[in-house]
């Protein structure tokens, strides 16, 4: 819990200096590419969170980086940053926390749908409406599939749940009679 509050001030002062630098595009871009790249290497995973290695270690990876062009100055500042400050493992919830910032600032929201069934084109459709009426926001949706909620939705946008299940109508009837 701690590590996601300290990620997320993180997060936010990146996302600020960017903007105010006018960088933003550039940083969201470069700050998921390292994301994905520490998703798909074992390699570059450990060095990012392993404490028996030295930063001296983590920073020549983090030159190498930037020598290859791979990020460009700005990030290579936070990064190193980073590294100076023993915080290099919060790299994966910075970047997440970088995007959320984004979103949210470009007025758009992810919603996480939770359905029994697949749902068609014309449903996704009218619900992707209906939660961007809800939130006052672009929804963009995110389905995944649940049968055990016997029908209807839950969804998640941000720290709002919306849950118009069966088994969750069929929850609030059990406590109303119990």
């Amino acid at each position: 819990m701690k590590d996601h509050i300290v990620a997320g001030r993180y997060a936010h002062a990146l996302f600020e200096e960017a903007k105010a630098e006018g960088k933003t595009k550039d940083a969201i871009s470069q700050i998921a590419a390292l994301s994905a790249f520490y998703d798909a290497s074992e390699d570059f995973k450990i060095i990012v969170k392993n404490p028996l290695i030295t930063k001296q270690e983590k920073q020549a990876v983090v030159d190498s980086l930037k020598e290859n062009g791979a990020i460009d100055q700005f990030i290579y500042q936070f990064i190193t940053l980073l590294v100076r400050k023993n915080r290099l493992s919060l790299l994966k919830f910075i970047a997440e926390q970088v995007l959320v910032l984004d979103m949210r600032d470009r007025g758009e929201a992810e919603a996480i749908v939770t359905v029994a069934a697949s749902m068609d084109e014309a449903s996704k459709k009218g619900l992707n409406e209906v939660l961007n009426k809800i939130t006052g926001k672009k929804v963009t949706v995110k389905e995944t599939v649940d049968p055990s909620i016997i029908g209807g939705v839950i969804a998640q946008v941000e720290s709002s749940l919306y849950d118009a299940s069966v088994k969750g109508q069929l929850n609030k009837i059990k406590e109303q009679l119990i």
